[in-house]
């Protein structure tokens, strides 16, 4: 999602496509990394590191969307390298994000596996 959200973001500003579509998948984006990490809390608690990082990562969104509007407002260069720039922090924090909750998920299974169980009688 947030490799749309960069391609969306320099179509507006290098090709002048409307900003619009850049503005609402960023939104969507938003709402799924809110999503992830309730989830993250739900199943591994408050203190989980996948939980904490999520939260890290809903802080630089939003500072990600303050610098959008400022941005977009001053049409600054100097302001649009810096969000540019700030992508990218964002894109390795979903990035640890995501392959930390997939090690976690991992360790979960070969702590808890599901073996199918044979009932004494159908033998």
């Amino acid at each position: 999602m947030l490799f749309v959200q960069v391609v969306l973001g320099g179509l507006a500003t290098v090709l002048g496509y409307p900003v619009f579509y850049h503005i609402i998948w960023g939104g969507l984006t938003f709402v799924v990394l809110i999503i992830a990490t309730v989830y993250a809390v739900r199943e591994l608690g408050s203190e989980s590191t996948l939980f904490r990082t999520g939260i890290v990562a809903i802080a630089d969104y939003v500072v990600q969307i303050i610098l959008g509007f400022v941005a977009l407002g001053l049409n600054n260069d100097a302001v649009v390298v810096v969000h540019l720039t700030n992508a990218f922090v964002l894109g390795v924090l979903v990035t640890y994000l995501i392959s930390f909750a997939d090690s976690a998920e991992k360790a979960s299974a070969s702590l808890h596996p599901h073996t199918p169980t044979i009932s004494p009688g159908t033998m």
